[in-house]
């Protein structure tokens, strides 16, 4: 024996083919057929058996050599790779060197090929029961879980129509193919759709792929070539050369791969092959235009090659970026059901189950602490370990140093945060941002249209034939700057990666527009500029009590918050060692202070100003020396008891680290901070000065910061709230965008931002990454459009030469992608 675990026990089955005795876990072949297991001896059986029988399982597919399944695990299941032509699928059977050695267990995606993608979207198991069936257990459950996975059929021979058997009614109706397209960018595995993934691929396609810049270089230079031979005297040269550039550029384009943040590539397909029909028609027609139009249809596929070219440099980097986290996400988690421990991927976690996570691994899914403390790099490539404990929240990618946690699931698969808009193919910020929806609709269907229109006004202008259609390429060149669609992807995608690397997360590509259109930015004071532990500064006596007694006073009275000066006060009592007070009927009123009774039934208030002179309370006593405490940052506390004032309490809290740098960051976005806290006017007054905030609105109750936001969006302002969940919700929920501190991973559908730390500068970073991100893709826009528009005008009227138009489309795409690609971006 080599030491290798053995394969699991199976009963032995004859082919039902021809009879050969086989064991199931070495099957050639498995076919379901009227709701049961067939084991075959190879495709021919299989294939003589099912045409013999009248019907066609959807369960057709290579079983050679499984893999043994533990039962506390959900295998791997690996769709056939997949070819494209025309948009069309093709199931490719894979060798059988690809399948993993039946010796080996291979639980883990790194284990299996890195060119075939996983399927992991089916439905999870409830119990280690349900993976095992009564006769073999890994043909059963893999068997049962490639019914999930559609792929095309094997063509067989079909009995005549007269002759076809009914099928059982018990038997499972075949899934209907999908649509090209949604196959196209079907999600794989954590996310990552076809247009990012490497599935294998064989025969002429893959080896044209694999030559596509040689090829589309050497396309360019005969385009070129066709429109200057007329130099050296070469006139009949010119047809064929255009003829061979134009055959290179839809042989490019039928072999790449569509991806959805760019136009459809038939509509850059369309110019150059109409300039070339125009070329021949002409030739055809002895014109004395021919050689002329035979030189702008080289020109155009040779500008279309190019373009091509630069743009899949441009985005190669982005791809790359979301590869690696795709593999850094691409994790197994252990999930407790029941008295089980299951090792699953996170597309098989439900939400509200419980995850193990121990030291040195990786956090699968979204999740909130449910209980454990541990240190943590908070999310992929953070820059500083945080420690967790219960209740806080924690997103896919974080990584425990130390410590074990169990951790109640919030989001898996693809809600998870680091996938939502990076790697899901339909949420992508780069597909779905609004600007770069409507320019790829622009150039879908605006381009036609207006191409169209062009021609018309040739026509007005007794073109004809050849030139009329030469006039409609010509236009369609230099509106269908595909680099400008490019361009804006590419920003959109750095934008989002950038804030990734950050810890900030976007709850949808509307909401990343939207933080890139506030211009006001209300700060809530307390834990999110301020470090939110106050510690008593001045302890003063107003009356016949005592120092201690008024601290005793007014900690007995703040037993019953959980304000940060609650804590302050009860921390300076239990440091003395002052015996707290005993008090009756304690009432906390938020923003303001505390109500109770003393041991002696006598009226205890301890707060503001505003809830002393609301319980009739005097406290001209010590106004001057409030206003002077106020004047200097600090927070003032009043202790009345029996209706007199007795002592005040100040408190100071710093500011947090980077709170200044934040504003600052607001102001260079051209984003007007405003202030908002409960705080008295000259405190809040201090506090503004030593941030640089002018706009300032003390005073306010956390129940009134809602109306407070409310009324700043009445002015005609797009605002932004930064803050806590737990303290500003109030204001939060009635933001335009809510920047939460603290929450990703927790609440991604209440926030228009979460962010994974607690640093009010990633806040204020989130908003003006996504200003200028905007900024940026308003000016590539009309950088890359203009051009065109310009030269379109110009051939409408007939001011200029047709081949300005793969020039001017030329230079307007290498403009907007170096625009681009300057932009500095911390993608690794």
């Amino acid at each position: 024996m080599d030491g290798r675990t053995p394969s699991p026990a199976s009963t032995t089955h004859a082919c039902p083919a021809c009879g050969k005795k086989i064991d199931p876990l070495r099957a050639g072949e498995v076919a379901i057929l009227e709701g049961q297991f067939f084991y075959f001896c190879d495709r021919t059986c299989k294939r003589d058996y099912v045409s013999s029988a009248g019907s066609m399982s959807v369960l057709q597919r290579f079983t050679a050599d499984p893999p043994p399944v533990a039962p506390s695990a959900v295998p791997i299941i690996k769709p056939p790779p997949t070819t494209h032509t025309n948009g069309a699928r093709e199931a490719v059977p894979p060798p059988a060197e690809s399948w993993p050695d039946l010796d080996e267990p291979r639980l883990s995606s790194r284990s299996l090929p890195e060119t075939e993608p996983l399927v992991t979207g089916h439905e999870p198991y409830d119990s280690a029961e349900e993976l095992q069936h009564e006769e073999s257990p890994a043909l059963s459950h893999r068997a049962a879980a490639i019914e999930e996975a559609p792929y095309e059929e094997e063509p067989v021979e079909e009995p005549p129509p007269d002759e076809e058997e009914p099928a059982p009614a018990h038997a499972p109706d075949p899934a209907p193919p999908p649509a090209p397209e949604a196959e196209e960018e079907r999600e794989i595995g954590i996310g990552i759709g076809r247009a990012e993934s490497h599935a294998e691929e064989r025969g002429w396609r893959a080896f044209l792929r694999a030559k596509q810049d040689p090829l589309a270089y050497a396309g360019a230079a005969l385009g070129v070539l066709a429109a200057v031979v007329a130099l050296a005297g070469a006139q009949v040269a010119r047809e064929p050369l255009a003829v061979l550039a134009c055959a290179i550029w839809l042989v490019r384009v039928f072999t790449s791969r569509h991806d959805r943040a760019l136009a459809h590539p038939y509509i850059a397909a369309f110019p150059p092959v109409l300039a070339l029909i125009a070329a021949l028609w002409a030739a055809g027609g002895h014109e004395a235009n021919a050689g002329s139009l035979a030189s702008f249809a080289g020109l155009c596929a040779a500008a279309a090659l190019v373009i091509a070219v630069r743009v899949d440099r441009a985005l190669e980097p982005m791809a790359h970026h979301r590869a690696r986290i795709a593999e850094a996400l691409d994790v197994r988690v252990r999930v407790v059901r029941g008295a089980e421990t299951l090792e699953l991927y996170p597309a098989q976690v439900k939400p509200g189950e419980h995850v193990i996570v121990e030291a040195g691994e990786v956090v699968g899914v979204d999740a909130i602490v449910a209980a454990g403390e541990a240190t943590v790099i908070p999310w992929i490539d953070g820059p500083a370990e945080a420690r967790k404990k219960e209740g806080d929240a924690i997103v896919a990618g974080a990584k425990v140093v130390s410590g074990t946690l169990r951790l109640m699931t919030t989001w898996a698969a693809h809600e998870r945060a680091w996938v939502r808009l990076l790697l899901d193919p339909d949420l992508r910020i780069d597909v779905a941002a609004p600007l770069a929806r409507g320019t790829r609709l622009l150039l879908e269907r605006g381009v036609p249209i207006a191409a169209l229109l062009v021609g018309v006004a040739v026509i007005a202008n007794d073109g004809h034939g050849p030139a009329v259609l030469a006039a409609v390429a010509a236009a369609a060149m230099a509106l269908g700057v595909w680099g400008v669609g490019a361009a804006l992807a590419l920003y959109y995608a750095q934008g989002q990666a950038e804030a990734l690397s950050y810890g900030i997360v976007f709850k949808d590509a509307r909401a990343f527009q939207d933080a890139g259109v506030a211009d006001v930015a209300v700060v809530c004071s307390r834990g999110t500029v301020l470090m939110g532990e106050p510690e008593i500064v001045a302890l003063e006596p107003l009356g016949s009590l005592e120092e201690n007694r008024v601290l005793a006073l007014a900690a007995g009275a703040e037993t019953a918050s959980s304000h940060p000066f609650a804590s302050a006060i009860l921390r300076a009592a239990q440091s003395r060692g002052i015996r707290i007070e005993n008090v009756r009927n304690a009432t906390a009123h938020a923003g303001l202070g505390v109500t109770a009774l003393s041991a002696r039934g006598e009226r205890l208030v301890v707060g503001s100003r505003a809830l002393l002179l609301e319980e009739r309370v005097s406290v001209a006593l010590a106004d001057t020396r409030v206003s002077e405490l106020e004047g200097q940052g600090r927070s003032v506390l009043l202790v009345a008891l029996g209706g007199k004032l007795v002592g005040l309490v100040a408190l100071q809290d710093g500011l947090r680290a980077g709170a200044r740098a934040a504003v600052q960051r607001l102001h260079d976005a051209r984003i007007e901070p405003v202030l908002l806290s409960g705080e008295a006017r000259d405190t809040c007054e201090t506090l503004g000065r030593a941030l640089d905030i002018d706009h300032i609105r003390p005073e306010v109750l956390p129940t009134d910061r809602g109306t407070e936001v409310r009324a700043l969006r009445e002015g005609g302002h797009a605002v932004a709230v930064l803050g806590h969940p737990q303290s500003d919700d109030a204001a939060l929920g009635a933001a335009d965008v809510s920047v939460a501190l603290s929450a990703a991973g927790a609440t991604p559908g209440e926030w228009s931002v979460a962010l994974a730390s607690d640093d009010v500068r990633h806040a204020a970073l989130a908003l003006a990454l996504a200003r200028t991100t905007r900024e940026r893709t308003r000016l590539a826009f009309i950088l890359g459009i203009a051009p065109g528009v310009a030269v379109t005008l110009a051939l409408a009227a007939g001011l200029l030469p047709l081949v300005i138009a793969p020039i001017a489309a030329v230079v307007a795409t290498l403009g907007t992608l170096a625009h681009a690609r300057a932009r500095e971006s911390r993608i690794a």
